[in-house]
């Protein structure tokens, strides 16, 4: 049936009431397109965010506030993790040769101890890529150690598989595939039998006794995780930090004019990081000290400091509040009855938190990297806040996506879909299986992987894109949209929104709605 023309919106910006009333519902309207700023600039919402709203805008500091510099700061610590293993845990002084490979881990991945494989899962737990070293393991090679392609139960995500979902991870996954080389071609790794798990998948000294002296996967993944730990709690990593503040965390001027902006708006700021107060101090003081008239200090810019607030315990149980010497460092135990501006303080709680500021969830904005630490563990416990995860990646990714060649490959992938859905027009439960074998013999889906696996490789040789595989989004895909509300690649893309701003999801359909909606305006289904 003949479609009736559009009319076009008959509003002007901004638009008044009156305006609003003329609007009736049954005239299928023009619409402009849509204003969108560019995407170098753009804030991505996955749940509506208000920001009249909001009165109270929290940040993280490590890969939020301070961004490191890569790769040059994950190749030292790299280089710090693998000198700890050669002088406290004997590997031979060859290691020491082993760079950090930029190039090989996305975040969102998952170590399987027992094993040595890297696997990128999907949200079920299903396998989307396997690696093991520097090695990609295929479907067919893998299906021995997961014969159902999908990781075990949720119980073993902490014991037997790892999961890398911080920025801190990179370099650590990179390093552990690379030892796992290493390891393999010296013959000095007791490698896991292979085929069906044994029974017990939280012994990490799989070991024969003819293997004993050697190590296991699951204790090189120890070792490399414990001299993790030590170069942070010894803090020999800060210390090397500090050391060239410059060299190692990127300086963006844009960074004090947002808080001088929110402060002008009449927002309240604070900073609740897990970092120390020498730390922290240091690393504030690089960025903000001085950057912009009318703020002296770093501390200027903030209503509230909390140091070594322990995330995600600081939502949970808390700890004691305690208030800084900022002279000496020293902790002062008083009985802290109100947050001072300029004062700074170290631990504390959500409940105290909630108790000085009176606020409710919808008025406090937390912006911070750590998927649990700062996103999930608030929605967790009630807490309410609203969350923006700073996503690093998304910056490169986007990048990559704007590509002819990426719209390439993305177009080949949806025409091979097409391809596929025709392939199986008018075709019903009275089909003989096994008659025309026209569906069966045409080789579509050996095409539609090989088209996924090349859109794979543009992102990331060995595990594609961080936030997909082919069409299928992936783990830490699904788990921004489920827990973050908003989530971009830099707090200071904030700069470009007014303080006002309301962030409001793209309407869309679920699939029986967007069907049924596709067939009436098709006029197969009548009035």
């Amino acid at each position: 049936m003949p479609k009736t023309p559009k009319t076009p919106l008959p509003i002007s910006f901004p638009v008044s009431s009156s305006e609003l009333k003329k609007l009736d519902s049954s005239i299928d309207y023009e619409l402009p397109e849509k204003y969108r700023r560019p995407v170098e600039h753009r804030i991505f919402v996955n749940r509506t965010v208000n920001l009249d709203n909001i009165e109270y805008y929290g940040f993280d500091m490590d890969y939020t506030i301070a961004n490191y510099i890569s790769p040059v700061f994950e190749s030292m610590c790299t280089k710090m993790i693998l000198q700890r293993l050669v002088d406290s845990k004997g590997y031979p002084s060859e290691v020491l040769n082993i760079t950090y490979d930029p190039s090989f881990a996305v975040r969102g991945t998952f170590l399987d101890k027992r094993y040595g494989n890297i696997l990128k899962v999907d949200h079920y737990g299903f396998i989307l890529q396997c690696v093991h070293g520097k090695k990609i393991v295929k479907k067919s090679e893998y299906e021995r150690f997961y014969p159902d392609h999908l990781i075990h139960n949720e119980e073993e995500m902490g014991k037997r598989y790892f999961c890398y979902d911080t920025l801190f991870g990179i370099p650590e996954a990179s390093l552990y595939a690379s030892l796992v080389d290493y390891f393999e071609q010296t013959n000095f790794l007791a490698k896991s039998e292979t085929g069906s798990p044994t029974s017990n998948d939280s012994d990490s000294t799989e070991q024969t006794s003819s293997e004993e002296a050697r190590l296991s996967y699951w204790s090189l993944f120890d070792d490399i995780r414990e001299c993790f730990h030590g170069v942070h709690s010894d803090n020999s990593l800060k210390n090397e930090v500090m050391s060239d503040l410059a060299k190692y965390i990127k300086k963006d001027d844009r960074l004090p004019l947002l808080f001088d902006r929110m402060r002008k708006a009449g927002k309240k700021i604070f900073l609740l990081t897990n970092s120390e107060y020498f730390y922290t101090n240091a690393v504030m003081a690089f960025l903000l000290d001085k950057s912009i008239e009318g703020y002296e200090r770093w501390t200027d810019f903030f209503d509230i400091i909390i140091t070594n607030g322990q995330k995600p315990k600081f939502f949970k149980e808390g700890s004691t509040l305690r208030e800084v010497d900022q002279s000496t460092g020293s902790l002062k135990l008083s009985a802290v009855k109100g947050f001072k501006k300029g004062s700074v303080y170290c631990g504390g709680s959500f409940g105290l938190f909630k108790k000085f500021t009176k606020t409710k969830g919808s008025e406090v904005l937390y912006v911070g990297d750590n998927i649990f630490h700062d996103i999930i563990v608030t929605k967790q416990n009630r807490c309410l806040w609203r969350t923006l995860l700073i996503v690093r990646e998304v910056e490169e990714e986007t990048k990559n996506w704007m590509t002819k060649r990426s719209s390439e490959m993305w177009n080949t992938v949806h025409t091979l879909e097409y391809i596929r859905a025709e392939s199986f027009k008018n075709l019903d439960s009275s089909y003989p299986i096994n008659g025309h074998k026209d569906v069966e013999e045409f080789p579509i889906k050996q095409q539609i992987a090989n088209a996924q696996e090349e859109l794979n490789a543009h992102f990331n040789s060995y595990f594609g894109s961080t936030f997909r595989s082919g069409t299928r989004e992936s783990y830490f895909s699904t788990q921004i949209q489920r827990f973050a509300d908003l989530y971009c690649s830099d707090v200071v893309l904030l700069l470009y929104y007014p303080f006002n701003y309301y962030f409001s999801t793209v309407p869309t359909l679920l699939p029986h709605e967007r069907e049924s909606l596709y067939q009436f305006e098709k006029g197969s289904i009548s009035q």
